[in-house]
């Protein structure tokens, strides 16, 4: 989402990221604080379970899309709401039935694989070991949450002051999924979420190049932090 809003002021589209904010909410604020409700953008499918209390973040997909310059910032906004709607098709939506979760929970796990790792292959498992976290109740414990909760960019782990953020969006503090997306995910996470690979790994941990490195015991995920 910060993302998206620097991009729409660095063309003109916007005048400043409060005014995107204004329409799309801000990033991991929970707008329950302010007593205050985002109004709907759009009345579409996807949007059916989002919480009026969290911002837009995840529901813009990430496209190459023709703006005009003088397009005003609402439509532009609803140009990529509208596309992420129409990625999800019928045979999508009876995967998101079968999969024993709601749309909300899968677009939120899939913006955790899109930061988290890069490869389909590797978001596949990751999906796995993501879930059965979730449905154990335990802490997901992901970097990219924390630094999305803190708004920190350039590092891959975080400090142990950063762990302990107050944050809905912090999976170390909080167990489960965040409070909302902490990206706007790309199709193949999206797909990786619906689609997790079975393994029996519980830990892993992504270095900064890119290797994914797993671990079915504690003992095999503090030697591999160890290898880091």
């Amino acid at each position: 989402m910060r993302q998206v809003a620097e991009y729409l002021v660095k063309q003109g589209i916007a005048s400043s990221t409060d005014d995107v904010y204004k329409i799309t909410g801000k990033p991991a604020y929970d707008y329950r604080r302010a007593a205050f409700l985002l109004p709907q953008i759009e009345d579409l499918k996807i949007l059916a379970e989002k919480p009026a209390h969290v911002s837009y973040e995840g529901f813009l997909a990430p496209e190459t899309y023709r703006v005009f310059k003088d397009a005003a910032l609402l439509d532009v906004i609803k140009k990529l709401i509208n596309q992420r709607d129409k990625e999800m098709d019928g045979a999508m939506w009876d995967d998101v039935k079968n999969s024993g979760h709601s749309y909300y929970e899968v677009l939120t796990m899939a913006s955790l694989l899109e930061e988290e790792v890069q490869s389909p292959e590797d978001k596949a498992k990751v999906a796995d070991i993501l879930w059965r976290r979730y449905k154990n109740n335990w802490a997901l414990q992901l970097d990219s949450s924390v630094h999305y909760a803190v708004n920190k960019t350039g590092n891959v782990f975080t400090t142990n002051k950063e762990r302990e953020f107050n944050s809905l969006w912090n999976t170390y503090k909080y167990p489960g999924l965040p409070l909302g997306p902490i990206a706007n995910p790309g199709l193949d996470s999206i797909k990786a979420a619906l689609h997790p690979e079975k393994n029996s790994y519980w830990y892993f941990l992504t270095a900064k190049d890119g290797t994914v490195y797993y671990g079915k015991t504690l003992e095999e995920h503090n030697a591999n932090k160890i290898r880091l």
